[in-house]
């Protein structure tokens, strides 16, 4: 069965999603069509509890944040962006996307904001 719809609401503020909210949700984890989140309410961290209308226990819910990086994590991937974006073996741009999946200025944007709470 094909699906034409596509959500575009978010399920816990009932506001618009975007394209950048639906990116970020799928990569939350967050299942599709049943919860995912508006930009306000990624930026407010209201994911981290299921949305009303989930079926599942509470303790199952996977977006839930159970590990949080810590300052030695973020250290290591401030480091390893560094050597894909600007090392000796930097990752060339037409290859930058298919390697990580992710555009390169998006790379080069976390790591900017990595490297400011690293150190």
């Amino acid at each position: 069965m094909v699906i034409d719809h596509v959500q575009d609401y978010c399920d816990w503020c009932m506001g618009p999603l975007s394209e950048a909210s639906r990116i970020r949700s799928r990569w939350l984890g967050l299942p599709i069509e049943d919860a995912w989140a508006c930009n306000g309410c990624l930026q407010a961290g209201r994911y981290h509890v299921p949305p009303d209308g989930w079926n599942g226990p509470p303790e199952e819910w996977l977006a839930g944040d159970q590990y949080v990086l810590g300052a030695d994590d973020v250290l290591v991937i401030v480091n390893a962006l560094n050597e894909i974006l600007h090392g000796p073996d930097a990752i060339d741009d037409s290859e930058f996307q298919a390697r990580t999946g992710v555009p390169r200025e998006a790379a080069r944007q976390t790591f900017q904001r990595l490297s400011g709470s690293a150190s």
